[in-house]
């Protein structure tokens, strides 16, 4: 009688853990993994599009939209916890991508809003109740000539982290925004916010807002601000002295935009913890002056 060859059979859950423990392990793993079979395929797709960054080249973006047409709604709905959508992107795919990503708790959506469709906004679109992180221009968001549009609690109960995108600069029918900016201390989550690209010839109004900001907002633990801009830099030397403001050039700091990105989709570092250390770093040589002193 022949000896009888027995194969390990792991428990279904068990090997599941052990497939998603290897591809957050080792970046790019999940796509060869998917080819394994149709379960494994599942699995791993739910992994590929947790995190979905479209950006250039355009390569890049014209596969990402082939398979957003190709798939239902529904793979989007269950798959997407964090959606950035950068400068490549139109107006109306952008739409379309928030519509069909309804599951999300972070996003970034930098695309513009069409001037001729001015009246069209995202707000109505994004799942703001359940939103975390969001980064966006705030016409983009509310639409031009927006009438009662507010950061409140009731629209954005868990948004822990806001960045406003190329704000509007003074002379800009947008500006009236900056009445609804003060309803960003009421909201109850908030402890990260970061502003940029600002220019002096454009932003000064808004330093009186982040000197209230950071007074009336005890639980804010972050306010970045991005600048290229010498001239602007200087003009924030008293806000500067809170150790939680942070200044900087970009939002990618010294890293490629490419790499950058390509970090977030692994889960790597994105601007907020950067700005974290910084912070804690400064907290601790306060401290450590005062233990001196």
């Amino acid at each position: 009688m022949g000896k009888m060859e027995r194969s390990l059979v792991l428990p279904f859950e068990l090997e599941r853990e052990i497939l998603e423990l290897a591809a957050r392990a080792f970046p790019g793993f999940a796509v060869t993994l998917s080819t394994l079979c149709k379960y494994v395929q599942e699995w791993m797709e739910a992994l590929i599009y947790e995190t979905v960054v479209v950006e250039l080249p355009f390569e890049t973006k014209r596969l990402f939209l082939r398979t957003f047409h190709e798939r239902p709604a529904s793979f989007f709905t269950s798959h997407v916890k964090r959606l950035y959508i950068l400068n490549s992107m139109s107006y109306q795919e952008a739409q379309d991508l928030l519509s069909a990503c309804t599951g999300v708790i972070d996003v970034a959506c930098w695309a513009s809003q069409d001037l001729f469709n001015g009246k069209e906004n995202l707000i109505d679109i994004l799942p703001t109740k359940r939103l975390q992180r969001l980064s966006i221009k705030l016409d983009a968001l509310w639409g031009a000539g927006a009438v009662n549009a507010n950061f409140s609690v009731q629209l954005f109960p868990n948004l822990s982290h806001l960045e406003i995108v190329n704000p509007p600069p003074f002379e800009c029918l947008f500006s009236h925004h900056l009445d609804d900016l003060g309803g960003l201390c009421s909201l109850p989550s908030l402890t990260h916010l970061a502003f940029g690209d600002l220019w002096e010839s454009e932003h000064l109004y808004l330093i009186p807002f982040f000197e209230d900001v950071l007074k009336r907002c005890p639980r804010l633990e972050v306010l970045i601000l991005e600048t290229r801009d010498t001239y602007f830099r200087n003009a924030l030397f008293e806000i500067k002295n809170d150790p939680r403001t942070v200044v900087q050039k970009s939002f990618n700091g010294n890293v490629p935009q490419s790499e950058y990105w390509e970090a977030i989709r692994q889960g790597g570092l994105d601007m907020w913890s950067r700005a974290e250390k910084v912070v804690s770093m400064r907290r601790s040589l306060v401290e450590g002056n005062g233990m001196l002193a």
